[in-house]
């Protein structure tokens, strides 16, 4: 990752950090661009970290804003991966060489950069486009290490509720089931990651799919899969869209 540098006092990140033992839910957002503002990458991911103002890591392309931790180094380096792993928009290999490109030094990231024929808006990593007119967008966290770890829990910052263990009925509609949906019944207080689970079962049972990874959108909202499926409150039958990335045949 870059190295930590601020307009002001330099300080130097505790990594110790914290030590809870939460599992970093997988988030996965397609940002937009809307006229001439460009939508924050790392609204999504505030529960974890907060953006210090007037302080900057990094230096050229991975210059960034510096940000404060509520989860351990290890936490972040778990949901660096699942950023990097579970990508849908764009073209794969664009995003193999933006995650090799943030740990180059800054002279071989520009020749990466220039190799690939990609355009980052205001020299910055953060906001990318390529060739074809694709815009790939990096969470600060991606690019540099924080500068400082706080002792707030993000367990304490509201995201943790018990739901009722009433069971529902949820429609699963993919792109890879051929317009065909299948109907499966999960607990409100299980976990998103349980009802992937589920889903999983019964994608074996009916259609034998081969997928390495599964992503879950309901009315357009990524569910995360350490949070419970009571906090989407859904009605019963609702339809949640399940992005499947398709393992090749071999």
């Amino acid at each position: 990752m870059g190295s930590c540098c601020s307009h002001s006092e330099n300080r130097e990140g505790n990594h110790q950090g914290v030590h809870q033992q939460q599992i970093i839910p997988r988030v996965i957002g397609r940002q937009q661009q809307n006229g001439n503002v460009i939508q924050d990458v790392n609204e999504q991911y505030k529960i974890y970290f907060d953006i210090i103002e007037q302080q900057f890591s990094g230096k050229g392309l991975k210059r960034t804003q510096a940000y404060k931790s509520h989860i351990d180094i290890g936490q972040i380096d778990r949901l660096r991966n699942v950023f990097w792993e579970t990508r849908v928009e764009g073209k794969q290999e664009i995003w193999q060489i933006l995650r090799s490109i943030i740990n180059e030094e800054e002279e071989t990231a520009r020749l990466l950069v220039q190799e690939a024929e990609l355009k980052p808006i205001k020299d910055s990593l953060q906001h990318v486009y390529d060739k074809l007119g694709q815009k790939y967008d990096v969470p600060i966290f991606c690019i540099n290490d924080p500068i400082e770890y706080s002792n707030e829990k993000f367990e304490d910052r509201g995201l943790i509720q018990n739901y009722s263990n009433e069971s529902l009925k949820l429609i699963i509609r993919s792109a890879n089931l051929n317009g065909k949906d299948i109907v499966v019944e999960c607990k409100q207080n299980q976990n998103v990651i349980d009802l992937k689970e589920i889903i999983n079962v019964e994608l074996q049972k009916e259609n034998q799919i081969q997928f390495e990874s599964m992503k879950l959108f309901y009315k357009g909202k990524d569910m995360q899969d350490n949070y419970q499926v009571g906090r989407y409150n859904l009605n019963k039958e609702a339809i949640i869209t399940a992005y499947l990335k398709i393992l090749p045949k071999t």
